[in-house]
């Protein structure tokens, strides 16, 4: 009987070191012990990442008090592990009796203010008119525009990569677009892994003549779980090919998605559109003074609308790693005007007067309201 016992412990010996190996992922073919970072319940905890912030989408406490607060908040996820955040607000200050008589006064009640009392009738129409004339039209902001790069999960489930377009057109200010480059479709069908695919994307955008044609690249990786598939959408600068911002959503092992894909009111992903600058290609027609831009419709522009043209793009290095900050436009040639469009995202602009430089293909970029004002 102790010889049987004793002729046992190496094969339990062998057991015990096959499971400690499993448990490492050393080999491949035994169970490994996933511990999966999501809840397991529908319910999930939104979260994103901008610019190495994780934020988390928490209640906002002040909703219960406030009806029009914002039912949810933002808030970096150190601040909701503490457990002690709250929304931003402005004091105003408090109205004295002074004010108040004045407001009153400035309500137009025709007893106490002689100036509402000569303006009724004819005068007081007019004066409405001055004001809805000198008031200007809001200029609507323009979407930035987004590559969905090429990888393995876009391309062995379009599905995904269209559902995923769809909801980021419509909960942010982007035009995404589908890459149709057979070479990169060719290289990047077996890649899954975020740094492979970070490093093709830097290699192509090295490579290409002058400034892109997106503001930012997207793409897809997928990992699996216990209980669910994990599809990381990342984003990338394209001006300085950096990861900027991602978030994950989930789909149950069937492949059933678990929506919504993007966040509801991504507001870290909004103030990152917003800080990004807008531009596009324009290529001279045949035709005097008339341009083709590569962005129409689906990037808002509008009937009117004015760009102006830069010849060339220079990019911007740190001088100490040598790594790309961006670039700045270079080299003004005038200003255009959109005037038509044709299929789903591009437009004939035309010029204000001759251009100031004859080429093939320049950049329209964003000009602000006031500079567009002041050029009028």
């Amino acid at each position: 009987m102790t010889n049987q016992r004793l002729a046992l412990l190496p094969l339990l010996f062998i057991i015990s070191a096959l499971l400690l190996l499993s448990s490492c992922n050393r080999i491949p073919f035994l169970p490994r012990l996933e511990i999966d970072s999501f809840p397991e319940g529908n319910d999930s905890i939104e979260t994103m990442e901008v610019k190495g912030v994780v934020y988390t989408r928490v209640v906002n406490p002040q909703a219960a008090l406030d009806p029009e607060a914002p039912p949810a908040l933002w808030v970096p996820a150190t601040v909701y592990r503490n457990g002690k955040y709250l929304a931003y607000t402005v004091d105003l200050p408090k109205l004295t009796a002074e004010t108040e008589l004045a407001n009153d006064n400035l309500s137009g009640d025709p007893d106490t203010d002689p100036q509402a009392a000569a303006g009724t009738g004819l005068e007081a129409d007019a004066t409405r008119e001055e004001q809805l004339t000198e008031t200007p039209p809001t200029i609507p902001s323009l979407r930035r525009r987004a590559l969905l790069f090429p990888s393995r999960t876009s391309l062995q489930h379009p599905e995904i990569a269209t559902l995923l377009s769809l909801e980021l057109e419509n909960k942010l200010p982007l035009r995404v677009a589908d890459c149709h480059d057979q070479t990169l479709l060719d290289r990047a069908r077996m890649l899954n892994q975020c740094p492979e695919i970070s490093g093709l994307i830097k290699t192509w955008l090295k490579n290409s003549s002058g400034a892109p044609t997106v503001q930012f690249i997207i793409f897809l990786t997928t990992s699996p779980g216990r209980n669910y598939q994990y599809h990381t959408c990342t984003w990338v600068d394209a001006q300085t090919g950096n990861n900027v911002a991602s978030f994950t959503f989930r789909a149950t092992l069937s492949g059933q998605l678990l929506q919504p894909l993007v966040p509801n009111d991504p507001v870290p992903l909004l103030r990152l559109i917003d800080s990004t600058p807008w531009w596009c290609r324009i290529i001279k027609r045949d035709k005097e003074n008339l341009y083709v831009l590569e962005a129409g419709h689906r990037s808002d522009l509008r009937y009117g609308r004015e760009l102006q043209v830069f010849r060339r793009a220079a990019l911007i290095k740190d001088p100490q790693n040598k790594k790309n900050l961006g670039f700045f436009f270079t080299e003004p040639v005038g200003f255009v005007t959109v005037v038509d469009f044709f299929g789903a995202d591009g437009s004939l602009a035309q010029a204000r007067t001759p251009l100031s430089d004859d080429f093939n293909q320049a950049y329209a970029v964003k000009i602000s309201e006031t500079e567009e004002n002041t050029e009028k």
